[in-house]
């Protein structure tokens, strides 16, 4: 390949976009089987003529002035769900400083709906497996806006917005007039092993007036 082959697919490369990913735990198996080892069995030690004892199977150990007999705890499969304990454990929000949405009045002529764009900051809040919702009665529209580099304009980029997955969601909220002051919002993992609610606040107004 040639010098202007490789700066032309490094070029690709570095403008080539880039999405959101996954958190973690959606790459570990939704359902297994573990071995679970049950409580050691511990007894005293036996004092003989040649010292202290235990039985076969026993291991001897000596704490402080004590010495004692250990067995391992028994063995049993066990049925594990790590993708669902993972996602219970990971922690969602809370979510800071939300900035009050504009929604058009009743009245405005030519304006049916306002759309602007707001980083969701909180923890964890921007793993393309953690949903942002609100209830389909607000009447408020949410566009994920994922997609970092190439042509995407800058207020559009979670890169740029310094908005990454760990801490940040960045999106396009558009209200309607018939959206209320105030919509309950939810950030939730699946089947909400993990969730926080927060408020989205809206001011009617009417562009132009």
């Amino acid at each position: 390949m040639g010098f202007r082959a490789l700066a032309l697919a490094f070029a690709f490369v570095v403008a080539a976009p880039t999405a959101a990913q996954n958190s973690h735990c959606a790459a570990l198996p939704a359902t297994a089987q573990v071995e679970a080892r049950g409580a050691d069995n511990v007894i005293p030690a036996q004092l003989t003529p040649r010292g202290f004892t235990c039985p076969r199977g026993f291991t001897t150990e000596t704490v402080g002035p004590v010495t004692r007999c250990r067995q391992p705890g028994a063995t049993r499969i066990e049925d594990r769900e790590p993708r669902r304990d993972c996602y219970a454990a990971l922690g969602v929000g809370p979510v800071r400083n939300v900035p009050t949405q504009m929604k058009p009045t009743m009245s405005c002529p030519g304006t049916p709906s306002i759309a602007s764009i707001v980083a969701i900051r909180g923890r964890n809040a921007g793993w393309q497996d953690v949903t942002l919702t609100a209830p389909p009665s607000a009447n408020v529209a949410i566009t994920h806006l994922r997609v970092s580099g190439g042509r995407t304009p800058a207020a559009e980029d979670p890169v740029r917005q310094d908005c990454f997955a760990h801490d940040c969601r960045l999106v396009r909220i558009t209200t309607r007039a018939g959206t209320p002051p105030r919509v309950e919002m939810t950030l939730a993992t699946p089947n909400n092993a993990a969730s926080t609610s927060f408020t989205l606040n809206t001011e009617a107004t009417c562009p132009g007036r």
